[in-house]
């Protein structure tokens, strides 16, 4: 018998995977007890597939480990005259086992490579949205027409800050909500222009803008003077004149 030939001809590997035919398994182990480099060679190759699934192992959460280990119940194999035969039977087990565990770490990896997808998404979508806000915001400032009003919080809202540049040729006016509290969904903020302490309603601001993070820099109604500009929180759709609390204030 040519051993080497024997061995490379895959025997090996279809009796330690499990897929050697009856016959095969019992031809082959009696190989095993006669040839000691058939042996080696079915033990190197057990062991090099142990080896593997150690370096290829993922750890997945400890929820996960519990979960399946609840539900992963194996016979114990059946004692047998042969040591090998032993060996491969709780290697098939210890095979299974990690298949089912690396499976299971893997819809985990997937799982955070969505999220983490998602995450990269909505991070672009944010760094574009933001970079047009800072093109927007160079061109008005660069424009020597343009004044600006830095509106602080008031007393019911002292965190807030938000931002108006006023065009005096084309009496444009742009809002920058810098922080404002997201309103309740039956409520809206409303901007004014104040002049000779008359309010002049400037628009509303859109509440999707909170929830959904839209553009900061809106386009308000234009105005034709003013000293100073607010914002108010007013019922949803507005007031004529101002009926809330004022949260922001600032003078041109």
């Amino acid at each position: 018998m040519n051993v080497q030939e024997y061995i490379s001809s895959g025997i090996v590997e279809s009796y330690v995977m499990g897929l050697a035919s009856p016959d095969e398994q019992r031809e082959f182990e009696q190989i095993c007890a006669r040839y000691p480099e058939v042996l080696a060679a079915r033990l190197s190759f057990e062991a090099s597939l142990e080896e593997q699934a150690m370096q290829n192992a993922i750890v997945p959460p400890a929820s996960l480990r519990e979960k399946l280990a609840a539900e992963l119940t194996f016979t114990p194999p059946k004692t047998s005259t042969s040591a090998p035969a032993v060996k491969l039977n709780w290697l098939k087990y210890a095979a299974a086992a990690s298949i089912v565990l690396l499976a299971g770490s893997l819809i985990w990896n997937i799982s955070l490579y969505n999220q983490n997808k998602r995450l990269r998404s909505d991070y672009t979508a944010t760094v574009a949205k933001l970079g047009d806000i800072e093109k927007d915001l160079r061109m008005i400032q660069n424009n020597p027409n343009v004044k600006m009003a830095a509106m602080k919080g008031m007393e019911v809202s002292p965190a807030s800050f938000a931002t108006v540049y006023w065009d005096t040729t084309s009496k444009d006016v742009y809002l920058l909500v810098n922080n404002l509290p997201q309103p309740a969904t039956d409520r809206q903020y409303q901007l004014w222009a104040l002049l000779d302490g008359k309010p002049i309603d400037l628009g509303m601001i859109d509440n999707n803008m909170f929830a959904g993070q839209q553009r900061l820099l809106l386009r308000m109604k234009n105005v034709g003077g003013a000293q100073a500009f607010a914002i108010t929180l007013e019922k949803k759709g507005g007031n004529p004149t101002p009926q809330g609390a004022m949260y922001v204030m600032g003078n041109l």
